[in-house]
């Protein structure tokens, strides 16, 4: 598989490069079907929920397979520390964000329960 290579992120590129960033990445996974990005004081935590396998409902084998080197892609192109987390349910309802956090992307539009 071929890396994902991104732009680092500069202050000229976007009012919010961050978040442009993160939009980027999300662009070129298809496997990734919803992505949350929240900015908090321990560095940048991403959730996202994947598109299950074509032949059952699993999820476990993209996230298996793929979650070290996406979780880097980001730490390299947001230059911050990135955790990264599956989530099983559809939607996040934002309750474990914390109150000093910061919603950096909210990214959903190759969901299809959203079209």
């Amino acid at each position: 598989m071929k890396p994902y290579i991104c732009p680092p992120v500069s202050p000229g590129r976007s009012a919010n490069p961050e978040s442009a960033a993160v939009a980027a990445w999300y662009a070129a996974h298809s496997n990734v079907r919803r992505l949350w990005a929240i900015r908090d004081a321990h560095g940048l935590r991403v959730l996202v929920t994947l598109e299950p396998t074509h032949d059952g409902n699993d999820t476990d084998p993209a996230w298996i397979a793929n979650r070290h080197v996406w979780a880097h892609e980001l730490q390299l192109c947001t230059d911050h520390s990135v955790r990264l987390e599956r989530i099983d349910e559809p939607m996040f309802d934002g309750a474990a964000i914390d109150a000093q956090s910061v919603i950096v992307a909210t990214l959903n539009w190759r969901d299809p329960s959203f079209t």
